[in-house]
């Protein structure tokens, strides 16, 4: 049984307010157009984004204060280029020391060699002829002018060696006469072996022509080979010793 005041009759339906959807209802405490936006999709709340948010960058030092990882006025590095040229500068240093261009005496062992070099050229040049006058005097002889023959030979020969070749043609002076001999020597070729600036061996092609009543009067050809030492002494090149192959 129902009292007047408790009706029992379906509640009453709630009107919507204009511009409400149908179905909805509104949040207690917003009024129609306050409704909260929803976040887009893969953002963090205003809340979060405040937290993660990118510090603004640190303002550079001012122009006349360095950084704490620039390096001072006397850290900075020396360049490449400065580092090569130097060790250039060091390799031509140390060719130049060892070449004997030193700062005392720049070039002196340097022309010291040309020098040298130059006397032996010089050697190389005027021995091989001196040789070959020394050798065609020397080598011949003729039975009826032997003492001529020998002092002539002499004067192209050393003091030392002038003494060996004279106790040598006593053998000539005892025997040429009895066979009539005449020797003819006639250099055809020359070549330097050794040469210093003052001494030279020289290689001579010699052929000796011999007459003599030992083989008839037939002339008699001999190739020899003979090898000349020349020692220059005040500026002429002299016959220092004689060695026949």
């Amino acid at each position: 049984m129902s009292t007047p005041n408790s009706p029992t009759g379906p509640p009453s339906r709630r009107r919507r307010i204009a511009g409400e959807r149908k179905g909805t209802r509104p949040t207690p405490g917003v009024t129609a157009g306050d409704e909260p936006t929803p976040p887009a999709v893969g953002t963090a709340p205003a809340a979060d984004r405040r937290d993660h948010a990118t510090p603004p960058p640190t303002p550079p030092p001012p122009a006349d204060e360095p950084g704490p990882d620039a390096p001072g006025p006397r850290a900075r590095a020396v360049p490449t280029v400065v580092l090569a040229a130097l060790a250039v500068a060091a390799v031509v240093l140390v060719a130049f020391a060892a070449s004997g261009f030193g700062l005392d005496g720049v070039g002196v062992q340097s022309w010291q060699s040309v020098d040298e070099q130059s006397e032996v050229e010089s050697a190389e040049r005027a021995a091989p002829s001196a040789a070959e006058r020394a050798a065609a005097a020397i080598l011949s002889y003729s039975h009826e002018s032997l003492e001529t023959d020998r002092d002539t030979a002499a004067r192209f020969m050393t003091e030392d060696y002038r003494e060996e070749y004279l106790d040598t043609f006593g053998l000539v002076l005892e025997n040429a006469p009895e066979v009539k001999a005449v020797v003819k020597a006639e250099v055809k070729a020359s070549g330097v072996v050794h040469a210093d600036d003052d001494r030279v061996n020289v290689l001579l092609f010699v052929n000796q022509t011999t007459t003599s009543t030992a083989n008839q009067g037939e002339p008699q050809l001999a190739l020899n080979r003979v090898m000349l030492t020349m020692e220059e002494e005040d500026g002429t090149w002299l016959v220092d010793d004689i060695t026949s192959y």
